[in-house]
């Protein structure tokens, strides 16, 4: 199923930090909170968005209207 070595490390690491903690989903999410605040550039957010400009009309479409 984890052949992929990345993976296997991937889901060690995770197991062992939520060992550390009990599995108590409280304790968990509150050193998830503390990371974040210390380390706010490795949080990753939705790209910004970008609203479309309108295109301007020129004198000859405006008379024509």
């Amino acid at each position: 199923m984890h052949s992929d070595p990345i993976l296997r490390e991937v889901h060690r690491m995770k197991d062992e930090s939520a060992r550390e903690m009990d599995y108590d989903i409280h304790k968990i999410f509150q050193r998830m909170q503390e990371n974040e605040k210390k380390h706010p550039e490795r949080m990753a957010g939705p790209p910004p968005l970008t609203v479309p400009r309108a295109k301007r009309r020129t004198a000859t479409q405006k008379a024509a209207k």
